[in-house]
């Protein structure tokens, strides 16, 4: 005697496949995207300190500082003021550090959207 198989046999197979295949997807995504997020913040880390003593060495912080000690002198010749700042800011290091910091945002939030994805896949 036979045994015919369910009649959603076949639909419940083809659906776990998906899910599989959709399950990992999701996990090579969130380990790209881990490993973006570990290597943009061992890069940030760094920029971060070159950062500081570049303003530091320029003498931007001397010049930051003049706003909680002499604010009205500063109001008077806040063109000079704005321009100084301009001059002594740190060209190189300000971007590379700006743009690690913005790297390590973009892959928090595609980090957080691939979790977020995958715990609806998961459940």
């Amino acid at each position: 005697m036979l045994i015919e198989p369910s009649a959603d046999l076949y639909d419940r197979i083809i659906n776990r496949i998906s899910r599989e295949q959709k399950l990992m997807i999701l996990k090579r995504r969130l380990i790209l995207r881990s490993a973006g997020l570990l290597l943009s913040s061992f890069v940030f880390i760094p920029l971060t300190f070159k950062l500081y003593a570049d303003i530091v060495q320029s003498g931007l912080m001397q010049f930051l500082s003049l706003l909680s000690t002499d604010l009205n002198i500063v109001m008077a010749n806040v063109g000079d003021y704005t321009l100084t700042l301009l001059e002594s800011a740190p060209i190189v290091s300000l971007p590379l550090a700006l743009s690690a910091m913005l790297a390590v945002i973009f892959y928090i939030a595609k980090l957080e959207d691939a979790y977020s994805d995958y715990k609806k896949i998961e459940i």
